[in-house]
């Protein structure tokens, strides 16, 4: 998700009121005019006295955009020394890992393109530092040294469309993770910030596929709905009523038994995946595997399962026009025009026409009219209007 930076304007003289406005979008002159004309429209109906006293502009906060533009585009490779062979080296697999964040894809084709971006992965990437790893890695060796590289969005948003990869939007819901581990008898339950190792292996390894996740608090709230038996007895529907108020429809759900083995603890058990409106979970059974090993597994199986409804696949070219009403003043405008260009898949959008409240949009994209409307209308900030006929498709109404 690109981010923008905190800006409310609020009017104190109307002769400043343009002046300002140009400072929003300088690099697109017919936003303004646009916005010029908004005003004009509203002020002849009586309501330009109460848009100077609202702010023009404030940055949107998505409710399903629970992953930012560093979380996507910046990774931690392992490096022996900081040699110029083991940068390269390092550089590719983090180009790789990248795409796979932003496709959803576990395997990248070998397309051209992309064998060439590999060959020369120092055009994609702006910066680049060697540290010292925070957490120990697969070995259990903590303080390791590894090159962390920050990839450019646009070269790589580019390189994907180019070679015809899908896209997997940023905008990613949060996922909740409920699992039961029984060890010695006992079965408990893993909470956030535990220090477990299965748990910082889930966390690491979410980060690494680029899937928001997060583990109940286990609260008194929690503790009154969900027991460990709740969880080892697969009963969805209560996890469901759980997850509800994280304001999460996502669930992965883990039933596993842990046995020691020499200085390694091992995990057996299954992997549930669901979404919460329909409960129709995807199974993946393991055994005997480290808690890097099995938490791979449910990364795997829920990326496969969650990614496809937001993601966007490369090839033909479409321009829908949308017609969004319920815009009253400027700065509804300017949120909107923010909120459409957020969308990686949303190649251009373009005013066509201003009337009544009502606006025209131009929207080109490689989305079809289905999936970009269900993506647009996700969080709420779009709607579609309660109507009869084909038209409702591409009628919607901005809620803010």
């Amino acid at each position: 998700m690109r981010e923008y930076a905190p800006l409310c304007v609020y009017v104190r003289r109307c002769s400043q009121c343009w002046l300002e406005l140009a400072t929003l979008s300088v690099h697109q002159s017919k936003d303004v005019e646009l916005m010029t004309h908004l005003a004009r429209s509203i002020a002849a109906k009586g309501a330009f006295r109460a848009l100077v006293m609202v702010p023009l502009l404030c940055a949107p906060m998505l409710a399903v955009a629970e992953i930012d533009a560093d979380d996507l585009y910046t990774v931690q490779q392992p490096v022996v020394d900081q040699s110029d062979a083991n940068r390269r080296e390092a550089a590719r697999q983090g180009l790789l890992q990248v795409l796979s964040r932003v496709t959803g894809l576990s395997t990248i084709p070998r397309h051209q393109r992309v064998s060439e971006a590999l060959a020369r992965p120092d055009r994609f990437y702006s910066e680049y530092v060697f540290v010292r790893a925070d957490e120990a890695d697969s070995q259990g060796r903590t303080g390791a040294l590894e090159l962390k590289v920050r990839f450019q969005e646009k070269a790589v948003l580019d390189l994907v469309r180019e070679a015809r990869l899908p896209i997997w939007w940023s905008g990613r819901p949060l996922t909740m993770a409920w699992m039961v581990v029984e060890q010695d008898g006992q079965r408990s339950l893993l909470r956030d910030g535990s220090q477990l190792e299965l748990a910082r292996a889930f966390k690491r390894q979410a980060r690494q596929r680029g899937l928001p996740v997060a583990l109940p608090l286990l609260d008194l709230q929690d503790n009154l709905l969900v027991s460990p038996g709740i969880v080892w007895g697969n009963f969805l529907p209560t996890l469901t009523s759980a997850s509800d108020r994280y304001g999460v429809n996502q669930l992965i759900v883990g039933r596993m038994r842990a046995q020691r083995n020499g200085d390694q603890t091992l995990y057996s058990g299954d992997w549930q995946v669901a979404f919460a409106e329909d409960l129709a979970p995807v199974t993946s059974n393991f055994s005997g595997l480290s808690a890097r090993q099995a938490v791979k597994i449910a990364m795997q199986l829920a990326t496969t399962y969650f990614a496809p409804a937001m993601t966007v696949f490369s090839g033909d070219q479409f321009d829908h026009t949308l017609h969004v009403g319920e815009i009253r003043e400027i700065g509804q405008y300017a949120r909107m025009m923010n909120y459409f260009r957020q969308f990686e898949f949303v190649e251009e959008v373009s005013v066509r026409s201003i009337a009544d409240g009502e606006m025209t949009l131009k929207i080109r994209t490689a989305a079809s009219e289905k999936l970009l409307l269900s993506l647009l209308t996700r969080d709420g900030r779009l709607a579609a209007e309660a109507s009869q006929g084909q038209a409702a498709l591409t009628r919607l109404l901005w809620r803010d």
